[in-house]
């Protein structure tokens, strides 16, 4: 393939990913606990920022703007992973107006505006599916002499390649050679992971080939995205030929690399099989998580063999695996799908006994059932169930949160105000 000829040495690719390592403005030093800037002052810890993206992971997306806000307020100062974390915050919220207005702020504070600034935004518009305000972004980098430099295009080849833009992903590719950045792996990454995800695995295949032919080792989650995409295609014979390659290079099967062939049989069908893998990681000493078993119940959920999926969670409580509201939600939503009202109300007590709180839209859509088979006085006693346990469970949210602050106040009154 002749767009290949980007590809570099190994030796180059370590070096300049050394180089971009280092932070903008900080230098720090870090613990698990505390970062602090060389001119004394504390900055965002790893442990903070773990907890920023658990939240937006959750999609609790005020509450990690509030967390944040709160970290300022005592005064730590935010590190260049913060500011890639909140621009993403902020634009998946479609706060972009709020996310420029950060950045001007930081242009105005930066001694030397280069590319590092205007990165995190650029990063956060192209993977939210905001393609063009990043390359408005770019338009501005240039405008104004600011040079692009890896992060950058990166950015660029990772929001093309979600899209499946793969043309255009390749573009960019070829403007970073001739400009003389070098790619990483995170951006080769992303190329498998595009090329994969439109059905092109060969393609995908041989960005991996070519990795190995530079002297490069390809990366787990490289292979995880093809060994995806092959399963995708129903090709579960090439989806196993790239797992006997990981094997005979050497390398270990991690739990993501398990999890993608579990899913990648589930999604075929193979429930044996799957169940086959598990089994294999027990024996490997990898021990499967939530992620695994959920592969599994999504799979039976697709079938109708809800059944099955309800075992599996009796297997995760067997095997001290902890569920995830989403182990719940998948059967529930598959449920719901079948037209199976009852059936589905049975698992959100479930969901319930487990601790989880359930989503207003799983009453909604089990009460419409009800109404759509007939059953118009169990729907409205459904909607004023979920109505009541609402409204319980706001006074019960708001009294967590004034003992919470009664707390705070009683060891630290500086930050009894601040709403975690």
């Amino acid at each position: 393939f002749f767009f290949f000829r980007f590809f570099v040495s190994l030796t180059m690719m370590q070096s300049l990913f050394l180089k971009r390592s280092v932070l903008n403005r900080f230098s720090i030093v870090a613990s698990r606990s505390y970062c602090i800037n060389i001119d004394g002052s504390e900055a965002f810890s790893l442990a903070h920022h773990r907890r920023l993206q658990q939240l937006m992971r959750t999609k609790r997306y005020q509450q990690a703007q509030n967390y944040y806000e709160s970290l300022l307020r005592k005064g730590l100062q935010p590190t260049l992973t913060t500011q890639y974390i909140v621009a993403d915050l902020l634009v998946r919220q479609d706060k972009d107006g709020e996310a420029f207005n950060q950045l001007e702020q930081q242009k105005e504070e930066s001694s030397y505006v280069d590319a590092r600034v205007y990165n995190p935004l650029i990063s956060a518009f192209a993977t939210n599916g905001k393609i063009s305000k990043a390359e408005e972004l770019v338009d501005t980098m240039k405008r104004e002499n600011v040079s692009l430099n890896g992060g950058t295009y990166s950015a660029l080849v990772r929001g093309y390649s979600q899209e499946g833009s793969m043309d255009k992903a390749m573009e960019i590719i070829e403007t970073m050679r001739a400009a003389g950045v070098i790619p990483n792996q995170h951006t080769y990454t992303n190329l498998i992971s595009g090329y994969a995800k439109i059905g092109k695995t060969e393609i995908a295949r041989a960005v991996i080939d070519q990795v190995k032919a530079d002297g490069s080792l390809p990366t787990n989650q490289m292979y995880q995205f093809l060994i995806a995409g092959y399963f995708r295609q129903g090709d579960v014979d090439e989806a196993l030929s790239v797992v006997d390659e990981i094997k005979s290079s050497g390398a270990e099967l991690d739990v993501r690399t398990y999890n993608s062939i579990v899913n990648g049989y589930t999604m075929n069908g193979m429930f044996d099989e799957a169940r086959g893998i598990v089994n294999d990681m027990k024996e490997n000493g990898i021990v499967p998580n939530v992620f695994t078993f959920n592969s599994m119940i999504r799979g039976y959920c697709n079938k109708e063999m809800f059944s099955n999926a309800i075992k599996v969670i009796e297997e995760m409580k067997e095997d001290g695996i902890e569920r995830m509201r989403q182990t719940y939600s998948i059967i529930i939503s598959g449920l719901i799908k079948a037209e199976k009202p009852q059936e589905a109300l049975d698992t959100i007590e479930q969901l319930r006994e487990d601790g989880f709180y359930p989503l207003s839209y799983m009453y909604t859509d089990i009460a419409a059932l009800f109404e759509k088979q007939g059953d118009e006085e169990r729907a409205r006693e459904i909607i004023n169930f979920s109505q009541q346990e609402r409204e319980a469970f706001i006074t019960s949210k708001q009294k967590r949160r004034e003992a919470l602050k009664e707390d705070q106040a009683d060891n630290n009154p500086q930050v009894a105000d601040f709403d975690f």
